[in-house]
């Protein structure tokens, strides 16, 4: 077996993820995983980890919502989802109720939310992802989220999300505000809503 075959089939064995690590322990170099990348077989995901360029967004958030069955897609995978953001976030971001607990394998990556009940059960809906019915928080939830995490996520990626709904035919004021509401943001989105409409 090539060295090229011999990283593709680790990559395979872990549904198209590897660690820089799993490849060096079967005695492969790194080199090899680095001519994979500039072929634009592999894609390097961050530091360390890597992903065959073959895998789906989609067949990527399938499988996350399986590993977090409690979980609800949020924050920069929602605002990614929705296109809403051009950010394409290391890893996929689900929220599940903080007296909940997951334990998340190394791959795909997973960055998880505790949320308190009253904030993590506001707003979910379900998407087609595949094959499967996937929870995510609805469009409007999620554009309060960017403002509600504004000094976590940052003022530029939540004024990307704000405009980017507020440029849609479909988009609901009435609804925003209802969520702005519950969240707690409506002084906020008020305020950033005289401004840009």
């Amino acid at each position: 077996m090539d060295k090229d075959a011999q990283i593709l089939e680790i990559f395979n064995q872990n549904k198209g993820y590897a660690r820089t690590g799993d490849i060096l322990e079967t005695g492969v170099h790194h080199h090899y995983l680095d001519m994979l990348v500039q072929e634009g077989k592999v894609v390097k995901i961050k530091r360390g980890l890597y992903k065959l360029a073959s895998v789906s967004v989609d067949d990527e958030l399938e499988e996350v919502s399986h590993i977090v069955p409690d979980g609800v897609i949020c924050l920069f995978s929602a605002w990614n989802y929705y296109q809403l953001s051009d950010f394409v976030p290391p890893e996929y971001h689900m929220a599940i109720e903080k007296t909940r607990k997951v334990a998340l394998p190394d791959y795909p990556p997973i960055k998880v939310y505790y949320w308190s009940e009253k904030y993590w059960s506001v707003g979910i809906t379900e998407a087609r992802i595949g094959n499967t019915m996937v929870k995510i928080y609805d469009k409007e939830k999620s554009v309060c989220d960017a403002i509600r995490f504004r000094n976590k996520v940052g003022k530029d990626v939540e004024k990307e999300v704000l405009k980017n709904y507020l440029k849609e035919r479909g988009r609901n004021i009435d609804k925003l505000l209802r969520f702005a509401r519950l969240l707690r943001v409506e002084e906020q989105m008020k305020t950033y809503l005289s401004i840009l409409l």
